[in-house]
C-alpha cells in the first residue's frame, strides 16, 4: 500500500472518529413535506399520540464511532422520540389542512425502531438511519378502523460521525415513512369515520 493511500485512510478515519468518545444530544429538526391542502380537511378533527415501543436501543438514537468502526459514545436526542414523532404527524396532517387538537378521530404511532448507524468508507463514513412505526386510527368512539406498519430509511455521505448528522439523517428517514403514510388513500379515509 502506498504511502498516499495511507494518509487518505489514516486522515478519514481521524475525521470520522472525531470527538467519539464525548455523548452528544441533539434535536432532531423535521421539515415538512410540501403538500396540498385535502379539500374538506378543516371539518376534520384528529388527534395525534405517539409512543415509544422500542426494544432496542431505547436510550439513544445512535452512537459516534471510531476511525475502525466501532461504537463509542451515545447520541440522545433532546425531546422524547415519541414526542419528535407525535410532532412529525400533527405537522404533516395541519400542512394538509386537518384540525388537529384534542378531539375527533385518534391517530397513535408506536415508535418501534428510530435509530442511525455510522460506518467508516475510505474518504468519508456513511449515515444510516431507519425509522419504524406502527400507525393506528381509531374513531371518537374509540373503534380501530386502520393499522400499518410504516418504515423510512435514508443514508448520508458524511464526514464527522456525531449527533447533528445523524439527526438529519433520522430526519429524512422519518419524511420518508410519514410520506408513506399520507399518501395511503386508506388512511385519508380512515379519518373521516
Amino acid at each position: 500500500m502506498s504511502i498516499h493511500r495511507i494518509m487518505v485512510a489514516a486522515c478519514a478515519a481521524l475525521v470520522v472518529s472525531a470527538c467519539a468518545t464525548s455523548e452528544d444530544t441533539v434535536p432532531i429538526p423535521y421539515s415538512v413535506a410540501a403538500a396540498p391542502r385535502v379539500p374538506g380537511a378543516e371539518s376534520i378533527a384528529v388527534t395525534v399520540a405517539a409512543s415509544d415501543a422500542r426494544t432496542d436501543n431505547r436510550a439513544r438514537i445512535g452512537a459516534q464511532i471510531n476511525g475502525y468502526g466501532m461504537e463509542m459514545a451515545a447520541i440522545r436526542s433532546e425531546a422524547e422520540v415519541a414526542q419528535v414523532v407525535q410532532d412529525a404527524i400533527a405537522a404533516e396532517l395541519t400542512q394538509r389542512g386537518y384540525a388537529v387538537g384534542a378531539t375527533g378521530s385518534r391517530v397513535s404511532a408506536e415508535v418501534r425502531t428510530f435509530y442511525n448507524k455510522f460506518s467508516v468508507g475510505l474518504l468519508s463514513g456513511k449515515s444510516t438511519a431507519d425509522v419504524a412505526l406502527t400507525v393506528t386510527v381509531a374513531t371518537p368512539g374509540g373503534s380501530q378502523v386502520y393499522s400499518r406498519e410504516i418504515t423510512g430509511k435514508a443514508e448520508r455521505s458524511v464526514q464527522l460521525a456525531n449527533g447533528g448528522n445523524a439527526a438529519t439523517t433520522l430526519s429524512q428517514a422519518l419524511s420518508q415513512a410519514l410520506a408513506t403514510l399520507m399518501a395511503d388513500p386508506e388512511f385519508t379515509a380512515a379519518l373521516t369515520l
